[in-house]
């Protein structure tokens, strides 16, 4: 079979997918079709028949649809590897990032970072998530801090966009921090004249806020928002991760897409977001790597909300690109089924990310991986084993 054949036949001895087309809420998160002993007929790069198996290009032992990833903060430059030990030795996330390290430190090496060179360092890591089976993420500025350096790394991921054949949708996170050189208020407002500037140049699908104590509250942000949604873009917000500051209730009230983190929201802030249509994205690699508690997955879920899954990638608070690890981690801490992990990592986060994807139905993109093992739960337990044998993006093989 070539690499790129307009047309070939995947047999799969097994196929796992969420058998629904529409974003899974609460109980449809479980919803998973499995079939056994299927060919899938791809052509042009969709898929066109799911078929008794007859003949094939392939062999795949499972299928499932490709993951996407709906968090992460590519590109940057630079490691916080002392960070680690600080993390570990008992400094908060907060300390760190008053000191002048956290976002701070990054966004230092990400100033003096040609653009070159960032697009380089993110094409690297791309291709580490696509080796586990990562057909589609997110990409955010927020390391700039400035205005000509949020604008660079929106650029690199407009080219990131152009070069690589994943799916990447592109957020403005110019509130990810507050300068050490402005007042809030200044910053705020330059930040806002900028989102002209970003829809203009098409440089942005979401603009992001990180909504939280110590960062920016939701009265301090509410205008800027606001702006960004004159504009078209869709709102994400870093929600009530160090503290509770009404932020995820906030977003459900600004009709934001997504509110991210969620580790401190109450049951009633749950009981809030539910009567909404904002996702929840979860990442409990972030809650692992600094020690932090988990968000109520449960709750959340049982709630009826839908949720999505990422990995948070980020030099400080999360250097994880394994699907398989998140996976691991939201399983045991988390307590969703694996059904839900699926389709959290899935179809759930191709719809928030604005990618008509996620399920292997026909009419749908090839977007999938092949798996070496037939155990779904093997890929989560052996975490650490990278089962992906093959990755389809457009019914393209891309490893």
């Amino acid at each position: 079979m070539s690499r790129h054949s307009s047309r070939f036949v995947i047999y799969a001895e097994r196929i796992l997918t969420p058998n629904i087309t529409r974003l899974a809420k609460g109980d449809d998160m479980r919803k998973i079709e499995e079939f056994l002993d299927k060919d899938i007929v791809i052509e042009n790069g969709n898929i066109v028949d799911i078929r008794q198996h007859k003949n094939s290009d392939i062999k795949a032992r499972l299928v499932t649809p490709g993951f996407f990833d709906a968090h992460t903060h590519i590109p940057f430059a630079g490691s916080r590897a002392k960070e680690f030990y600080m993390h570990a030795r008992g400094k908060t996330y907060m300390e760190i990032l008053q000191a002048g390290g956290g976002i701070h430190y990054t966004s230092n090496f990400v100033k003096s970072s040609a653009e070159n060179e960032l697009v380089d360092i993110s094409k690297h890591y791309i291709t580490q998530f696509t080796r586990h089976g990562v057909v589609g993420l997110e990409c955010k500025s927020g390391y700039g801090l400035d205005a000509e350096s949020e604008l660079k790394q929106l650029r690199v991921i407009k080219n990131l966009k152009n070069s690589l054949p994943n799916k990447i949708a592109s957020t403005f996170l110019g509130l990810h921090a507050k300068p050490k050189d402005k007042e809030r208020e200044e910053y705020i407002l330059e930040m806002t004249e900028l989102l002209r500037e970003i829809a203009q140049k098409e440089l942005a699908d979401f603009v992001d806020v990180f909504c939280d104590k110590g960062v920016y509250l939701p009265e301090e942000v509410k205008d800027f928002l606001k702006s960004a949604k004159s504009y078209g873009f869709g709102i994400r917000l870093h929600a009530d991760e160090i503290e509770n500051v009404g932020a995820a209730v906030f977003g459900a009230r600004i009709g934001a897409k997504s509110v991210d983190h969620v580790l401190k929201v109450t049951k009633e802030d749950i009981s809030e977001l539910a009567k909404s249509e904002t996702m929840v994205t979860l990442m409990p690699s972030t809650s692992f790597y600094l020690g932090e508690s988990f968000a109520p997955a449960r709750d959340i879920i049982d709630a009826g909300i839908a949720v999505a899954l990422g990995s948070d990638f980020n030099p400080g608070s999360s250097p994880i690109f394994m699907p398989s690890f998140v996976m691991h981690l939201a399983i045991r801490f988390l307590k969703m089924e694996p059904e839900e992990v699926l389709t959290a990592y899935t179809l759930n986060s191709a719809y928030l990310l604005g990618f008509k994807s996620g399920v292997i139905k026909p009419g749908y993109p090839a977007d999938l991986i092949m798996w070496s093992t037939r155990e779904f739960l093997d890929i989560p337990y052996m975490w650490q084993e990278n089962f992906v044998s093959h990755v389809f993006i457009d019914g393209r093989m891309v490893v």
